[in-house]
């Protein structure tokens, strides 16, 4: 049986102005290939490609703070590095087995974190937080190899990026008649919105936070979303326009009747500003590390370009 949520029915709901939600945040904890409790192959293969070590030992102008903690008692932290008013949020693996996107992320980050004097304009106007590991147990779970390599949910079968409210009821009533009515693999949008942890603790900090704009990494397909519904934050078309301009990647509109309850979908209904799903990289899931670099390549010039974007607004 999975272990009840921590929050009440409806507690985050539209939650902007007396937030129940307990945020707890602390500073310099432990060595960071640790913070996850990822196993020991996951440690080994980001070892192996020296994306990270102990980031905040070794740049400690990085604040890490825990935002929340997953269905199995995991923290899941966010990594922030600047100092400006203006704030830009980064997100990765939603989706389990879409683990190599925590490691774009991470890499993105210490790539920025070694520059950080030559950049120091950019850290003065801006404040990027980093969440490369949105659902740490379910990541686990596919490389420990516990689920098979199609698994997309957390620890009890609820598909985060589903789990927003933003017509959350339309994605439950499509997802129900497609057969997905019960915990699984993928495409279980949860009993009610914001029912896990881990999107409760997403949800709480982004209302903590003034985020001008979110870009949300998945895999695969090469393609950007950018659009909702009606929905035409200022911004966003030009910004969409320069991601697929440096990348290469396909600008693409979500069919309407599966674009509902995602992370994306709930910032831009909820902020009407710019928010991006980057899907990176091809092949099936999970995309193997022999594609990091080649993938690394295409989509660290979306993610300078956000950066440089937050940092021009007024």
């Amino acid at each position: 049986m999975c272990p009840p949520s921590a929050y009440g029915k409806h507690e985050l709901k539209y939650a902007k102005h007396n937030l129940s939600y307990e945020f707890s945040q602390k500073k310099g904890l432990e060595h960071i290939l640790s913070y996850a409790n990822l196993r020991a192959d996951f440690m080994k293969k980001i070892n192996n490609e020296n994306l990270i070590s102990n980031i905040t030992k070794d740049y400690p102008f990085i604040d890490k703070s825990v935002i929340g903690t997953s269905r199995l008692g995991v923290p899941i932290y966010a990594f922030i590095i600047g100092h400006g008013a203006k704030d830009i949020m980064i997100n990765a693996s939603h989706h389990a087995n879409e683990w190599i996107t925590t490691l774009l992320l991470f890499n993105f980050l210490e790539e920025k974190a070694s520059k950080y004097n030559k950049e120091i304009d950019l850290w003065n106007e801006i404040k990027l937080h980093c969440i490369p590991l949105v659902n740490p147990d379910g990541v686990n779970m596919v490389l420990g190899k516990k689920v098979s390599n199609d698994w997309k949910a957390n620890a009890c079968g609820v598909d985060l990026n589903k789990n927003y409210p933003a017509n959350w009821y339309q994605a439950k009533s499509y997802y129900f008649q497609q057969g997905f009515c019960k915990p699984g693999a993928k495409n279980f949008v949860g009993e009610r919105p914001l029912s896990e942890p881990e999107t409760s603790a997403m949800a709480a900090y982004t209302f903590l936070n003034d985020f001008l704009t979110t870009l949300s990494l998945h895999t695969q397909g090469e393609e950007i979303y950018y659009k909702y519904l009606d929905f035409n934050p200022k911004g966003a078309n030009e910004l969409a326009k320069k991601f697929a301009e440096v990348s290469g990647y396909k600008l693409e509109e979500v069919p309407e009747e599966s674009s509902f309850a995602g992370y994306r979908d709930w910032f831009i209904t909820e902020f009407n500003r710019p928010g991006f799903t980057i899907e990176c990289g091809l092949g099936e899931n999970p995309l193997p590390l022999s594609d990091f670099s080649y993938m690394y390549k295409k989509t660290s010039p979306i993610l300078e370009e956000a950066l440089k974007w937050t940092a021009k607004q007024a």
